[in-house]
C-alpha cells in the first residue's frame, strides 16, 4: 500500500476553500483515486464531490445519510429503494453536472443506466463501515466493491479509515493508493470517559438531569451558557424505545433518528401515540430537546443546534455491537456544525465491557478452527452431487443475515455460482475482537487512541460549573469526608455525581481501592477512618491466605475430628506466622461445616462434617 502524507495549513479550515488552495498547492483541492483518510470529520470533503466539476456518484451506507445529504442538495438524485432504472435514466438527459447520492445496495442499477464511465467518478463515504457492518451485510458490501469496479476513479473516504492492518487482508484495497492529510491546525473535543456496569441507567439519568432543568453548562467568555438540548447516541432502538418509556418523555421533546425498517417502527409504536422516526433538522429548523440516534446517524449527518451536548451510551454485551472509540467516537464529535455551540467541543462517553473475556491466544485458536472448518465446508459443498448441493445452497440462502457467518466464513456467491471463503467477514471478526478487547478493556489504550483522534482526555477538562466536581478540585478534604463522598456518589450513579467521582478517584486513587475492596456497608461501619480500613483490608488479605492453605487440605464431604482440625490448623498459623490458637470452629469462616460424632477405635467422638466451601 503505497501511502503519502498532504500537509494542510493552518489557514485552510475546509477543503472546498478553492482560493487558499490555489494559493498554497497552485489548484484546488482534489479527490484522490483511492483512500482518503481526511483525519478529521466536517472539513468539506463530501461537499468538494457535491460542488466540483465533475460527474459524481456518492455512495453511503446510510440512508438517512444521504437523505440529508438530499435535503442540503436538492439538484442531486437520492437513489435508495424504491427508486428504479427511469427515473435514473430521466434525471442524467437532463442534468447538466449529475450528482448522484446512492446507498450501496442501489450502486448496481447505475451500472447499466452510465455507459461512459470513464468521466465519472466515484466517492465512497465513511467506507469503513464496509468493515465495521460486514458481520450482518458483508454479501451487500461484496457486491458494491465487485461493481465500483466498473468506474475507473473511486475515492473511499473517512475521517478514520480502517487499521491498515485489516485493510491489507483485502485483496480489492491491499494495493491501493493512500493519502492521509495532516491538519497542521485541529479543534479539540474533549471527551469524558465513564466505565460503568449499566451504561443504560446512565442515558436514564442525563434524560432525567435535562428534564428537571439540570443542564449542563460552560463559560465562554465569563458568561454561563447551558446545553438546554442533547443528542444521546445508543447501540440500539430497543434502548431507545425503553429510555423513552421509563422516562415518560413527550412526542413533542423527542427527535428519533433511526433506519428506516419495519421492525424499527414497530418498535418506537410500543412507545405510545404520537411517536415516530423522526428526520435531522436541516440548519435553521427548530431541534427538539432530546435527539435520539443510533448508528444510522454516526456517520456523516449534521446537525446544526446551537446549544446542544453530545452522549454517547455504548452497551457493549456482543463484540460485533461494540462502538468502536477509535473511529465512532471522531464520527459522532464532528456532527455538531456550528461554531456558535460551545457543546460541540465537549462529549461525554459512558460504555461497559462484555463480562466474557476472551484471551488474544484463544480468539486466535478460535479463528484457526473455523477458518479450517470453512474450507471444510467449501469444499465438500462445492464437490457435493446435485442434489445435496442445491439442498445446501437453499439452507444457505434461509440462514439470517446476523447469524449467517457465527460458525464459518462459507459464502453462497451467486455470481460465481459456488461456495467461496468471506474474508470480509473473517476480517470483521478480528476487527470486532480488537475493539472489544483492547478499546474497551484497557483505560490506558483507551486515552492513546483518544489522542491519536485528536481528542483531549487531559483531567483538566473545561466543564467546570459541576460544583461537585469542583468543590473536591479545589478544596482539601479530610479522609473521612472525601471517602464517606465517594461512597455515596457510587450508591447514586448520576452523571454530575460520577463525574464528580472521576475527579476523586484521579486526585485520590486509594478511594476506589477501599471501596472495591470491602463495600460501602462495611466501610460505613468503619466510620471511613482510613486507619480501621487498612486493618481491615490487612484481616481480609490474612484471611485469604489461610483459605489458601485449608483449601488445598480439606474437602467437601470430608469428616474430621476436633482434635485434627484444631492440628491442622496450628500448622497453617505457624507457617503464616499467625499468633492465634487454633479453635475448630475457625473453619466457619471458609466452610461450610457442621457437627458430627465420628467412630474412632476409643468410641465416637466430635468433630465436623464439611458440606461447602464459602
Amino acid at each position: 500500500m503505497k501511502k503519502e502524507v498532504i500537509k494542510i495549513p493552518a489557514n485552510i479550515k475546509y477543503l472546498t476553500e478553492r482560493e487558499k488552495f490555489i494559493e498554497e498547492f497552485g489548484k484546488p483541492f482534489e479527490l484522490p483515486n483511492g483512500i482518503l483518510n481526511k483525519e478529521i470529520p466536517g472539513c468539506g470533503a463530501t461537499t468538494v464531490a457535491l460542488t466540483d466539476e465533475h460527474k459524481t456518484i456518492i455512495c453511503s451506507p446510510r440512508n438517512e445519510l444521504l437523505k440529508n445529504k438530499h435535503e442540503q442538495y436538492p439538484d442531486t438524485l437520492l437513489v435508495i429503494g424504491g427508486v428504479d432504472t427511469k427515473e435514473i435514466e430521466a434525471y442524467l438527459q437532463t442534468a447538466e453536472l449529475p450528482k448522484i447520492l446512492v446507498s450501496y445496495d442501489s450502486v448496481y442499477k447505475l451500472i447499466g443506466c452510465i455507459k461512459y464511465k470513464s468521466d465519472w467518478r466515484v466517492v465512497v463515504d465513511e467506507f469503513q463501515c464496509l468493515l465495521a457492518d460486514s458481520s450482518f451485510k458483508s454479501e451487500i458490501e461484496l457486491h458494491f466493491l465487485d461493481n465500483s469496479r466498473s468506474f475507473p476513479y473511486v475515492t473511499f473516504l473517512s475521517a478514520t479509515p480502517i487499521l491498515d492492518k485489516y485493510l491489507e487482508q483485502i485483496d480489492y484495497f491491499k494495493d491501493m493508493n493512500y493519502y492521509q492529510l495532516d491538519w497542521e491546525e485541529k479543534d479539540i473535543v474533549r471527551v469524558y470517559r465513564e466505565r460503568t456496569k449499566n451504561p443504560i441507567n446512565a442515558a436514564l439519568e442525563i434524560v432525567r438531569y435535562y428534564q428537571n432543568g439540570n443542564y449542563p453548562s460552560v463559560y465562554v467568555n465569563g458568561e454561563r451558557i447551558y446545553s438546554k438540548e442533547c443528542v444521546i447516541f445508543l447501540n440500539s432502538v430497543n434502548n431507545i424505545v425503553n429510555i423513552i418509556k421509563q422516562t415518560e418523555l413527550n412526542p413533542e421533546e423527542v427527535n428519533i433518528i433511526v433506519g428506516n425498517s419495519d421492525d424499527n417502527d414497530r418498535q418506537i409504536a410500543r412507545i405510545g401515540e404520537g411517536f415516530k422516526r423522526g428526520r435531522i433538522p436541516l440548519k435553521g429548523e427548530t431541534h427538539k430537546k432530546f435527539t435520539f440516534c443510533t448508528s444510522t446517524a454516526y456517520a456523516g449527518c449534521d446537525f446544526y443546534s446551537t446549544n446542544a451536548a453530545t452522549f454517547v451510551i455504548s452497551d457493549c454485551n456482543r463484540p460485533n455491537t461494540a462502538v468502536d472509540i477509535a473511529t465512532e467516537l471522531v464520527q459522532i464529535a464532528g456532527r455538531q456544525r456550528l461554531a456558535c455551540n460551545p457543546f460541540r467541543q465537549f462529549l461525554t462517553f459512558v460504555y461497559n465491557v462484555n463480562a466474557e473475556e476472551v484471551e488474544q491466544e484463544a480468539f486466535n485458536e478460535h479463528l484457526c478452527r473455523k477458518v479450517n472448518v470453512t474450507l471444510d465446508e467449501i469444499r465438500d459443498n462445492n464437490n457435493a452431487g446435485e442434489a445435496l448441493r442445491a439442498k445446501r445452497i437453499k439452507d444457505f440462502r434461509r440462514i439470517p443475515d446476523n447469524v449467517k457467518y457465527q460458525d464459518s466464513y462459507t459464502m453462497y456467491d451467486e455470481q460465481k455460482g459456488e461456495f467461496v471463503f468471506n474474508r470480509l467477514a473473517y476480517v470483521n471478526e478480528q476487527y470486532c475482537f480488537d475493539v472489544q478487547k483492547f478499546n474497551y478493556q484497557n483505560g490506558v489504550i483507551v486515552k492513546k487512541l483518544l489522542q491519536d483522534s485528536s481528542f483531549d482526555v487531559s483531567e483538566n477538562q473545561t466543564y467546570a460549573v459541576y460544583q461537585e466536581q469542583l468543590k473536591h478540585l479545589i478544596k482539601k478534604e479530610p479522609f473521612v469526608d472525601r471517602m464517606q463522598a465517594y461512597c455515596e456518589y457510587r450508591a447514586k450513579q448520576g452523571l454530575i455525581v460520577n463525574l464528580a467521582m472521576s475527579t476523586l478517584e484521579s486526585k485520590y486513587p486509594e478511594l476506589r481501592y477501599y471501596y472495591e475492596a470491602l463495600g460501602a456497608d462495611r466501610i460505613k461501619a468503619l466510620n471511613y477512618k482510613e486507619k480501621k480500613l487498612l486493618n481491615e483490608i490487612h484481616i481480609m488479605k490474612t484471611k485469604n491466605k489461610i483459605r489458601h492453605e485449608l483449601h488445598g487440605t480439606i474437602h467437601i464431604g470430608d469428616r474430621i475430628l476436633t482434635t485434627d482440625i484444631q492440628q491442622t490448623l496450628r500448622v497453617v498459623y505457624d507457617r503464616l506466622g499467625i499468633d492465634k490458637s487454633p479453635k475448630a470452629t475457625d473453619l466457619n469462616e471458609f466452610f461450610e461445616i457442621h457437627p458430627v460424632k465420628i467412630p474412632t477405635a476409643n468410641g465416637r467422638k466430635n468433630g465436623f462434617e464439611i458440606r461447602g466451601i464459602l
